[in-house]
């Protein structure tokens, strides 16, 4: 995976933040945060994960793994200056888990905002037939309603009905993108009985307005992980930090504070 990382960097001062986005989207969705005081306070770091955006796939890759992923997370870190805060929004926080579990010198303190992470090992990530549907969409009728139904089920239909258009134009440029994640996550063990060995600090964000099937998977995170702690922001959806930056910068600056 030699092939570089878009980086979008802001704030010359203070610790650093790494930023991991999530699905059908790249480092803009934290334009917020790039433009926002946590850049007085903070190093903040925002980057096209491999295979979206302007990051592109290992050649002759159709997909990377999360733990792939991770491994990229780690050397952005190592560069920023580890130990880092590392916040992951979807499945960029599953990214950010398995960082922590993998590289956990290198994380001083994790954010993970709802990852698309099954409650229970024995359960799928991805519902059975998710991904063949996604996949006959793409082909009968075009990646942008692919697109639209994936984000429609993660979302909620009312969620979506609110993006402006330009998003969800956008959207269907990233359904490679979104394929991946799918296949990516579908690949990818929790392994809960294991997660009481990772180290860093952990803060899982849920909102209140989201689907109702992430709240099971951020409370059985909250009882594997040793130091881990649960919050549920009023008013946000899943795209938490684009929808609620206040209550998210409040929490990033809670754990710097917890962190030392």
């Amino acid at each position: 995976m030699s092939s570089p990382l878009h980086v979008v960097r802001a704030g010359t001062a203070g610790p650093p933040l790494i930023l991991v986005h999530g699905s059908a989207t790249d480092a803009s969705t934290w334009t917020i945060q790039l433009a926002s005081p946590l850049t007085s306070r903070y190093r903040v770091v925002a980057y096209d994960r491999r295979g979206g955006g302007r990051s592109p796939r290992a050649p002759g890759v159709a997909w990377h793994t999360i733990e792939e992923h991770a491994a990229d997370l780690a050397a952005l870190i190592a560069e920023a200056g580890a130990p880092a805060l590392v916040a992951g929004s979807s499945c960029g926080a599953v990214v950010v888990l398995e960082a922590c579990r993998r590289y956990p010198a290198a994380v001083r303190g994790a954010i993970l905002i709802e990852p698309p992470l099954a409650a229970a090992d024995d359960a799928p990530a991805v519902p059975a037939g998710f991904l063949a549907e996604l996949d006959r969409l793409a082909v009968e009728i075009g990646p942008e309603a692919a697109a639209e139904r994936f984000l429609i089920t993660v979302l909620g239909q009312a969620a979506w009905d609110r993006l402006p258009r330009m998003f969800r134009a956008r959207a269907a440029r990233e359904w490679p993108q979104i394929r991946a994640d799918c296949y990516a996550l579908d690949a990818y063990q929790v392994r809960y009985a294991t997660l009481g060995e990772v180290a860093p600090p952990i803060r899982l964000l849920g909102g209140d307005r989201s689907a109702a099937y992430f709240r099971p998977t951020l409370e059985a995170l909250a009882a594997a992980l040793p130091r881990a702690t649960l919050a549920i922001v009023a008013g946000a959806g899943h795209m938490l930090h684009a929808e609620a930056p206040r209550a998210f910068a409040e929490h990033v600056d809670a754990l710097a504070a917890a962190t030392g």
